[in-house]
């Protein structure tokens, strides 16, 4: 290895432990810091992980929308970690510039490197991240409807139940997304990918530690719902699917999971500025909006 370089390799599930020990300790709400998704997006977006002296490095290779460093997760001397970034990007000449940056990050880095980089932000980047308690007792006026479409369902199934995500019922909750997939109108490379990382994650849900559940309607499974915890203080809802005939579900295997979930917050991650996505995470009240920004060198430094 040049000794300039940190140790990027791609994420296996070997790296699980180290890294959600690295982001429980920063207190990550961000769900790019969700090993679940550090794990199943590695190929999407290029992504290769370094640990060294208890920091998270990571990189993204430029595949789809991402590219460029992410912040170093649990240095307790920022400064230092990055000059280890930098030394990383000078050795193998490549562009040094940073995305998924918070807030706090980017403000960091202004300090740190001040006049040095540019910077932006995407909307369609922002996390959604909601008190789990609004999910779970969807309480007041504002959520009027979504309790008017949870009980026109459950009047519809009054034997419709909840049951948790499990090995065992790994595949049923396939056979759901696969559904979902099919009920679309057209079929893209990204769907594509999510229904493999969808599978992906049912073959491993100990090892990621999911969790998750079903919805049953006469004991079929209508909707399923995956999750995992990015810090002991916010779970990230993955993927969440229903049939086509069971849309209503949608907002009932959302309560149900919030209920069971122990976490102060629930992020429901971006919506890739989807009008349809925005309108579906706007409606449920967000707390608070984590938004992500891009930095990138500039010319004269």
């Amino acid at each position: 290895m040049n000794p300039g370089t940190l140790p990027f390799a791609e994420p296996t599930l070997a790296n699980a432990s180290r890294v959600r020990e690295c982001v429980a300790a920063a207190g990550g709400r961000g769900n790019d810091l969700s090993f679940t998704n550090i794990y199943l997006l590695r190929e999407k977006y290029a992504t290769t992980v370094a640990m060294e002296e208890g920091v998270l490095y990571r990189h993204y290779g430029g595949n789809g929308r991402l590219q460029g460093y992410a912040f170093p997760c649990g240095a307790a001397d920022a400064e230092a970690a990055l000059c280890r970034i930098e030394a990383d990007a000078a050795a193998l000449q490549r562009p040094l510039q940073f995305c998924l940056l918070t807030d706090e990050e980017a403000e960091m880095l202004r300090r740190l490197r001040p006049g040095r980089f540019s910077f932006a932000s995407d909307p369609g980047d922002a996390d959604y991240l909601y008190r789990r308690s609004d999910l779970a007792e969807l309480p007041g006026t504002a959520y009027h409807r979504k309790r008017n479409h949870i009980a026109r369902f459950e009047k519809l199934f009054p034997d419709c139940r909840y049951e948790a995500l499990t090995p065992d019922n790994g595949g049923e909750a396939l056979v759901v997304a696969r559904a979902w997939m099919e009920g679309r109108e057209e079929s893209t490379p990204a769907l594509e990918h999510e229904l493999r990382a969808i599978q992906h994650a049912l073959e491993h849900i100990a090892e990621l530690q999911l969790c998750g559940g079903l919805i049953r309607v006469r004991h079929q499974p209508v909707a399923m719902s995956i999750a995992s915890f990015i810090s002991p203080a916010v779970a990230d809802i993955h993927y969440e699917k229903c049939l086509p005939a069971f849309r209503d579900a949608f907002p009932v295997i959302n309560r149900e999971l919030a209920r069971r979930l122990r976490c102060d917050f629930i992020n429901r991650e971006e919506d890739l500025n989807h009008p349809g996505l925005r309108q579906a995470k706007e409606s449920y009240r967000p707390a608070l909006l984590l938004r992500k920004f891009t930095a990138r060198a500039l010319s004269s430094c």
